[in-house]
């Protein structure tokens, strides 16, 4: 198979067209008639995992966050993620994405994250933005349902806001949500489940009686790593690994 074929079976599960405005998934660097044989998944490219690519001699690095957003005007190794390209340029590695394509996508990291959740009902949390999904479940305190959700997401420490209410309809964006907060309010939910909330955020969603859980950036969109890949071996026949990522953020 060719970079150029990964790629199109890549689209296939992570459709081009529901990426945001924004964003730029796809592939990022590579030579489109090289072959592959072995393809490595992971949510960044990062030192660590280019590492791995080479030692494991993939030929194709498939992450959720693109390298970068926008276009560059020159690639040096005086910047770390450019560095990363080069490095992975020379021991001939391509890189792609599937950032808001994936989010969005049906079964991609929303679905992953609503079902792990426990979530039944499961739907688009509005038509015009497909990325974050809402369900309900049985209902619970906010206390119970926080530690679900570090207890499922395997994180150290979960931060929590307290809107008042209980545990029944909740809303999710895996990765940073928040500017889904007026649609979460909008569609009667009581509890959001996202990552990267600011104080400010936190103040307004408290105040306006919505429950707010911040299971981290990395936390809430690891999960669907796997299933990517999954979906990836299943369409191509390629040899798939899952990079050893490590977790970014700690607490002590």
């Amino acid at each position: 198979m060719l970079i150029k074929d990964a790629v199109q079976i890549m689209n296939k599960i992570a459709p081009a067209e529901l990426k945001l405005e924004w964003d730029n998934p796809g592939l990022q660097l590579g030579r489109l008639n090289r072959k592959v044989t072995k393809v490595l998944f992971a949510l960044d490219l990062t030192p660590e995992v280019v590492a791995e690519a080479t030692e494991r001699r993939v030929a194709l690095i498939i992450t959720h966050h693109p390298v970068f957003y926008r276009k560059m005007g020159r690639i040096l190794d005086d910047e770390w993620q450019q560095e990363l390209l080069l490095t992975c340029s020379e021991n001939k590695i391509a890189v792609s994405a599937a950032h808001t394509t994936w989010d969005a996508a049906k079964g991609g990291v929303n679905d992953v994250l609503a079902k792990a959740l426990g979530l039944k009902n499961i739907k688009y949390l509005d038509t015009g933005v497909k990325v974050g999904r809402m369900g309900t479940l049985p209902e619970t305190t906010l206390e119970e349902f926080a530690q679900k959700v570090k207890n499922v997401l395997g994180l150290a420490a979960v931060t929590y806001i307290d809107g008042g209410r209980k545990v029944h309809k909740v809303a999710v964006c895996g990765g940073a949500g928040m500017d889904l907060l007026d649609i979460v309010m909008s569609q009667g939910c009581d509890t959001f489940v996202t990552a990267d909330i600011k104080y400010h955020q936190a103040q307004t969603g408290a105040y306006q009686g919505l429950n707010l859980i911040d299971g981290t950036h990395q936390g809430t969109e690891l999960p669907a790593m796997q299933d990517m890949l999954t979906k990836f071996a299943k369409l191509s026949g390629l040899e798939c690994l899952l990079a050893k990522e490590t977790r970014i953020m700690k607490v002590i």
